[in-house]
């Protein structure tokens, strides 16, 4: 195998032939001081999850007159998970999200409604470019992600490893963060190849120059994550997970940050929620791969609780009212969940917006809490940020008090 320069660059890149990198979990490693806190993992439900239908008001007249045919109910044996009141409202999570349930029952999973972006667009692209700058309409444009922006306000990672991506597996919120890595599998994180090629590797590239420092640091990521693989035992197979995506995603990750190689922060994608269509039997299978892999995943993660800060988000949520197809369109306010040992849990956050006709905004649930307010509470309480203007430059901090302070590190 003839490797030069050129496609040894060019497969560094695209992940091809310099290591089997395909699109999972990106992760940032970064040293466990630079923080001083907790492991942030961020999850992006693409497609705009319907977090009317995942934590609904189902026995609001509105809902339940807006969603005839898909509602969640309130009684029988597809009732949804009765959770609490948000501003004398009773919310009901998903009958397809059972651990979700546990986890919150349990003070471990908290959930914040009516959250999103303020934006009058309805772009699954441009909203979720948006979101993972972090910048809202009318602000001023950003070239980078809030995630790479975090990174470098608390000091950067610790190595000057460059972004190793396999298509789009590196999220946009971490754009301009060359010290980060794509692992879709950890088990199988290596060089194509094996020996020959990472001596091959090794030889034409002895240090010195950026490209070959580059280089070098990453061959050394892959020998720790390789060494780790010797001394850390698979997961339980009786832990819950599954076959599906999240769950071998997570499954991952869970290695990875048992290994104690310093991850710092980790992005993971869930996608195919735009459901336009069919929505009763898609959302719920979707929701139950989503439920499953995080609760797996929680019971991984035993020994990590008070060390882990788990947040979702997604581009935006649906339209009240549901189509003719028995599914959603685009909206704008969906809800965010945070997992930590170090949540308020057991609780919903937010301010609930209404969801009669004067209520709405051009049929929309309307925005009462920017999604950036939640970031910015983990960043303080949890992850070292002490220049919240470096990240989100327009945004104000106002703790909304899902994260307990006093655990702050």
């Amino acid at each position: 195998m003839n490797i030069s320069r050129r496609n040894l660059l060019a497969g560094a890149s695209a992940g091809a032939a310099f290591t089997s990198l395909i699109p999972g979990v990106n992760i940032s490693f970064a040293q466990e001081a630079q923080t001083g806190g907790d492991t942030l993992i961020v999850l992006f439900q693409r497609g705009a999850c319907d977090w009317l239908q995942m934590l609904s008001p189902a026995g609001d007249p509105n809902y339940i007159a807006a969603r005839p045919s898909i509602k969640v109910p309130t009684s029988g044996p597809a009732a949804g998970l009765g959770l609490d009141s948000l501003d004398g409202v009773d919310l009901f999570l998903s009958p397809s999200a059972p651990e979700l349930k546990a986890l919150y029952d349990t003070g471990d999973l908290a959930f914040i409604h009516a959250t999103g972006l303020h934006t009058a667009d309805r772009s699954h692209f441009t909203v979720q470019d948006s979101m993972e700058k972090g910048v809202a309409d009318g602000e001023a444009a950003q070239n980078t992600g809030w995630l790479a922006r975090h990174v470098q306000s608390i000091g950067g990672p610790a190595s000057d490893l460059s972004v190793i991506a396999s298509g789009s597996s590196n999220p946009v919120s971490l754009l301009g963060e060359p010290g980060t890595l794509a692992v879709a599998d950890a088990a199988k994180f290596e060089i194509s190849g094996g020996t020959l090629n990472s001596s091959v590797i090794r030889g034409m590239n002895p240090g010195g120059t950026p490209y070959q420092d580059v280089s070098i640091n990453t061959l050394a990521a892959i020998d720790a994550v390789q060494g780790g693989l010797l001394t850390v035992p698979e997961s339980d197979p009786d832990l819950g997970y599954t076959n599906g995506a999240l769950s071998k995603s997570l499954k991952s990750l869970a290695l990875l940050i048992k290994m104690n190689l310093g991850v710092s922060i980790a992005t993971v994608d869930f996608g195919s929620w735009d459901m336009h269509n069919s929505l009763p039997s898609e959302f719920a299978q979707r929701t139950t791969e989503f439920s499953q892999a995080i609760g797996a995943f929680w019971a991984d993660m035993a020994d990590y609780h008070g060390k882990i800060t788990f947040v979702t988000m997604t581009e935006f949520g649906r339209r009240l009212q549901e189509n003719a197809n028995q599914g959603t369109d685009h909206g704008s306010a969906s809800a965010m969940m945070v997992l930590s040992g170090n949540v308020n849990g057991g609780k919903i956050y937010g301010t609930w917006p209404g969801l009669s006709p004067s209520q709405l905004s051009n049929g929309d649930m309307v925005v009462t809490t920017d999604y950036r307010q939640v970031l910015s509470e983990i960043m303080i309480t949890r992850h070292g940020e002490k220049n919240l203007e470096a990240v989100f430059p327009t945004v104000q901090y106002n703790p909304i008090g899902f994260m307990n302070a006093a655990a702050t590190p």
